[in-house]
């Protein structure tokens, strides 16, 4: 019976090392009321706020000049250019990694783990932030696309 306990208390305490993967499409679904002035939450973005999660996108770091960043903006997509409109505020994490960690910066597809949580940012207009935990580059990764754009 012992060896029953211990068995599945490691099961559960393993399940809970894995992050969940997300994709964009779900963070979409963040929506804002405008009468209200709220968020608009849906279940299954509720299910996965608080909680670490993985997802894959681009950075765009928020110090140009640093090698190493502990800030930066995560998208779907490549950043093209600063004239460029951004993604939609449901669609920008703002990302500041766990204390004492740094990351390179990287022009390559990254998957990200963190712990998302809705947090509205006007000055980069970001609906999510996120406490990154871990990053790392696809360098082999298919190219991602921004919406509607003919690859």
């Amino acid at each position: 019976m012992k060896l029953i306990i211990v068995l599945l208390s490691g099961l559960l305490m393993a399940s809970n090392v894995f992050a969940t993967e997300v994709t964009w499409e779900t963070l979409k679904t963040l929506d804002f009321d405008m009468k209200t002035k709220k968020n608009i939450i849906k279940p299954e973005l509720q299910k996965i706020l608080g909680k670490e999660v993985t997802i894959k996108g681009f950075m765009m770091p928020l110090d140009y000049d640093a090698k190493e960043v502990v800030e930066f903006l995560f998208m779907p997509y490549v950043p093209a250019c600063m004239h460029v409109p951004p993604p939609p505020a449901n669609q920008l994490i703002l990302v500041h990694m766990k204390k004492g960690s740094k990351v390179k910066p990287s022009f390559y597809p990254i998957e990200l783990s963190g712990k998302l949580a809705v947090e509205a940012n006007a000055d980069l207009e970001s609906s999510f932030k996120m406490d990154g935990l871990k990053m790392k580059e696809l360098k082999d990764a298919p190219p991602m696309v921004p919406p509607g754009a003919n690859p």
